[in-house]
This record gives C-alpha cells, structure tokens and sequence, in this order.
C-alpha cells in the first residue's frame, strides 16, 4: 500500500517503508529493529537508504551500532504516524464493501504459535509473492491441534501447520487419523554476538554452550529440541528466560547473551546480518515444519490448494537450503 506524498519529490512513499523508519527510531538500532520486524539488516537498511533518497534528506545519525534520528527525522516522526494511521482508516472504512467485489476465499490456518510467529514474519516477502498470507491464522498448541483434527465433526476443513520435535513426529506417526507432510527440516543452532561467539569457529560443543550466558525464548517445541540437545548437561548461566522476545533480543544483541536459533531462520537472516553469528551446534537434536490435516476425508480442494501453493513457495525460494536439508 502507498502513501502520496504531496512533496512532488517523485515516487509516493511505501507505508511499509515509513513503518520501518518508525521502529528503527524507537530501537535506536537498524539490527534491533530488524530482529524487532522479523526482516533483514540488509533489506531495512536498503528501504531507509530508499525513503532518504526519495525525501532528499538525511533522517538518521549514524554513531557505530546505535542510530538518532536527524532533525528532518524528527520532523518526519509525527508526520509518518499521521500516514500510517490515515492508511489504516481507509482499509477500515473499505473493508465493509469486500464482499460485493467477490474475493478470493481466505484460508482458515491453525498454526503453531512457534510457526505463526516465525514463518509469517521471517518469510513475509515471500509469502506475500505467492499469496498465502491472506489467511485466517488461528494459534493453537500442539495437544489441542491434535484434538480438533481428532473430532469426527473436523471433516476436511481443518489445515493445521505445525512444528514438531523428533518425538512429537513419532506421536503423528502413530495416529492413522492423521496425515503429516513434511516443508523441510530444521535444526537447534547458536546465536550471538562476537563478544561471545568467534566467527573463527565451525561449530560449538553442548559443554561450551552450557556455559555461556544464555537468554532463550519460553515455548514448549523449543524446550522439547532443547531438552534432546542438552539431556543431561544444565545450564549454568541463564540469564533470561522468557516469552519477552523484544527484552531478550536486546541482551543478545548488546552480547550480554546467547539465544538460539535454528538452521532455517539462519538461511533466511544470517547472510545478511553482518553483527549476528549463527553457529552450529555439536550433536544438537532437529525439527520438522509442515501441514498437519485429518486422513479421512481427504483435505478440502481449497486448503488442499494453499498447502500445494505454500510447498512451491519453499520449494522455489528456499531451493538452495532444501538441497543441503530435505525434508524427510
């Protein structure tokens, strides 16, 4: 969606663009800010570069890792807001009249809050290629997926999208009423700072990392990987755990911590965070991320669809990290 500028400095400025300029001035930071929106150092700094080209003018400060905004910065600050709220009234007001221009069906997901909030954000440009993020997203646990896809009511309308552990597949495996299909496999790594990760190194042993300060994200697949990564060995220095992602990125990216992360997430956003080193874990335990959905009756044709656009979508931008890590 576009914003006309009235300035006649040429092209409109992207609301997109003035939401990432609004963020990076609260963080203080292009990398905080890009953990912050889920989106690449490299692609947030090439928007900010875009928007002060278009404006003509220089709206942040540059002081080594940490940012303040310009004088034209601040004057563009409430300005941005006034546009972005604006564009938020007009959807608004639009939205009723939807139906009488018959749109396409929106999708009914039930997903994962581990994938919800990795797979829609991480992969936002993506996705929004193929269109499959016009969805209904509904965040359920793994227990309560499986109980929906359980009821003899659920039919074939229920897609759920789910992550899950080596054992949590063995449970899916186990249940004839269920069908699972693997997008691609992923396993537990390392993040943080050269403060306390060397970029010399090619991996990091499980005594080495239970040694380090650790700030890691409270969500049950996460402590299921965890728990088969480190079985025996505890942790001697957690500084934070917690479901505050925003707290918790800020230690790791001020190195006071380590975090983890996983294989995919390094694929999407390691080549291009220059301050941020994934590192590979020895011996660290996998996961699989795919569609989960009742056997009998066969999926609907219109979800049925979406999974098959979703798995293209993987197939054709993710194709060069599928070769190394297919999906079982």
């Amino acid at each position: 969606m576009l914003c006309s500028s009235s300035t006649g400095w040429g092209a409109p400025t992207r609301i997109e663009s003035l939401t990432y300029f609004l963020e990076i001035a609260q963080a203080g930071s292009f990398s905080l800010a890009a953990r912050r929106l889920y989106v690449s150092q490299q692609g947030l700094s090439k928007s900010i570069q875009a928007l002060e080209r278009e404006l003509g003018t220089t709206l942040f400060e540059r002081t080594g890792k940490r940012v303040r905004l310009t004088e034209a910065g601040r004057d563009l600050a409430p300005l941005a807001r006034a546009c972005i709220e604006s564009q938020k009234n007009l959807l608004d007001g639009m939205r009723k009249h939807v139906g009488a221009v018959g749109p396409a069906k929106t999708v009914r997901l039930t997903a994962m809050p581990f994938v919800a909030s990795g797979m829609f954000s991480f992969m936002k440009d993506r996705l929004d290629a193929y269109d499959l993020r016009n969805v209904a997203l509904v965040e359920r646990g793994f227990p309560e997926i499986l109980a929906d896809l359980a009821r003899e009511d659920a039919g074939s309308a229920t897609l759920a999208m789910v992550v899950v552990s080596a054992m949590m597949r063995e449970t899916l495996a186990q249940n004839p009423a269920v069908t699972f299909a693997p997008l691609f496999e992923s396993r537990l790594m390392l993040m943080g700072t050269k403060r306390l990760i060397s970029p010399k190194r090619q991996r990091i042993s499980v005594d080495e990392v239970v040694r380090l300060p650790l700030a890691y994200y409270s969500e049950p697949v996460l402590e299921s990987v965890i728990a088969d990564t480190f079985a025996d060995k505890p942790f001697e220095n957690i500084i934070m755990h917690t479901s505050n992602i925003e707290m918790m990125n800020e230690y790791v990216e001020t190195g006071q911590a380590v975090t983890f992360s996983d294989t995919f997430s390094a694929y999407l956003l390691g080549s291009e965070n220059n301050e941020l080193l994934f590192m590979p874990i020895e011996g660290a335990a996998s996961f699989s991320v795919g569609f989960a959905h009742r056997a009998d009756p066969p999926l609907d044709n219109h979800l049925a669809a979406y999974a098959e656009r979703f798995r293209s979508c993987i197939g054709t931008t993710c194709k060069s990290y599928l070769a190394k890590t297919p999906a079982i």
